[in-house]
């Protein structure tokens, strides 16, 4: 069943797209921590993304999904400290959206307890697109939302029975 608020969320054509293009124009070859480096200015200059940008994400994210009546309960929950949760999802897009390496969880042992289904991801799926739209440039949406489609996408086929 569609959520009220819910709109359609594009999916891009190539969702490795920017980060393919970003590596091809890379010439840095003395080493991988140089590599790295070089990849995630690419991919900032090209989005616009910073740890200011990702935090304004994570908290207007957060901020609709605590009022959710789908994803709400879910996270009241199971999180206690947001100040901490958002602390640690800022990392978290940080390290998958700009190769930063903060993050060092297992992002799926997380999700195991929650009884996710289908449609919870459909609907953070929109509520972060919405989110996106809101908050970062046209660049920054396309890419974050790869992201999330493919996470997304991992964890459907992970989680959610069939």
């Amino acid at each position: 069943m569609k959520h009220a608020t819910a709109v359609d969320v594009q999916t891009p054509q190539d969702p490795l797209n920017l980060y393919h293009a970003v590596r091809e124009s890379v010439t840095v070859q003395d080493d991988a921590g140089s590599r790295r480096a070089a990849l995630a200015d690419g991919l900032r200059q090209r989005t616009g993304l910073d740890d200011a940008a990702l935090q304004r994400v994570v908290h207007s994210f957060y901020a609709r999904a605590r009022l959710d009546p789908d994803l709400g309960p879910i996270f009241a929950a199971h999180v206690a400290d947001w100040q901490a949760h958002e602390a640690r999802m800022v990392d978290f897009w940080a390290s998958v959206a700009l190769l930063a390496g903060r993050y060092h969880r297992n992002a799926l042992q997380a999700h195991k307890p929650l009884d996710l289904r289908q449609a919870h991801f459909t609907r953070w799926l929109e509520l972060f697109d919405q989110t996106l739209a809101a908050e970062v440039t046209p660049q920054a949406r396309e890419h974050l939302l790869a992201i999330a489609q493919r996470i997304a996408t991992t964890l459907r086929h992970r989680l959610c029975p069939r």
